[in-house]
């Protein structure tokens, strides 16, 4: 017989203690057997390099346009990023581009990359979806060892009402003549998909 003392209240069985031990494993047994595995819950990791997942749309007619006419070619896509408060911000004044190898080793040329890393800029245009140009800067900030699009950046987002978490962009490169330029196509992803 075993006594066990609850709350002040003595108890006494007529089991042993090995006999409880093992009707506690049955126990345990059976409750695993008839209750479905608990799932962990998945969070979704956000990064600074995610892409939407769907391949670039196609360019718009007018931004199109805009590229024949500067004569450009070279296309190239380089990402797709969900804008980030730092990237909307009014203060920020710059599109912090995320790390990409395309960008650095496919459409920079050496001189430019020299440039950008040797602290100075190279002075690009940006081609907006309705066509209209954009002088920016491409440039290093060493203080948080990322490349940036500034100096014209704060024109592009008011333009565009561009807001952070809800809009993307997909960035292509191309060339005009010997000078960089990038065509920003902007996407509205949390509205298109509240209205699904």
């Amino acid at each position: 017989m075993m006594t066990i003392k609850l709350f002040g209240v003595t108890m006494g069985t007529n089991k042993t203690e090995e006999e409880i031990v093992k009707m506690e494993a049955e126990k345990n047994e059976q409750e695993q057997e008839t209750t479905p595995p608990k799932r962990r819950k998945r969070r979704i990791k956000k990064t600074r390099t995610s892409s939407p997942p769907q391949p670039p749309a196609p360019l718009p007619i007018p931004m199109m346009q805009t590229i024949h006419e500067m004569e450009g070619k070279d296309q190239i896509f380089i990402l797709g990023k969900i804008l980030e408060w730092s990237d909307t911000a009014a203060a920020e004044n710059r599109f912090l581009v995320p790390k990409s190898e395309v960008l650095w080793w496919q459409v920079l040329s050496e001189e430019e990359r020299k440039a950008v890393e040797g602290g100075g800029a190279v002075a690009v245009t940006v081609v907006d979806p309705s066509g209209c140009k954009y002088n920016m800067m491409l440039r290093k900030w060493f203080s948080v060892n990322q490349i940036v699009l500034n100096s014209g950046w704060r024109k592009f987002v008011d333009g565009f009402k561009l807001k952070a978490e809800i809009d993307s962009v997909q960035v292509w490169s191309f060339r005009s003549g010997s000078k960089l330029c990038f065509a920003f196509n902007v996407k509205r992803e949390l509205q298109l998909q509240l209205q699904l």
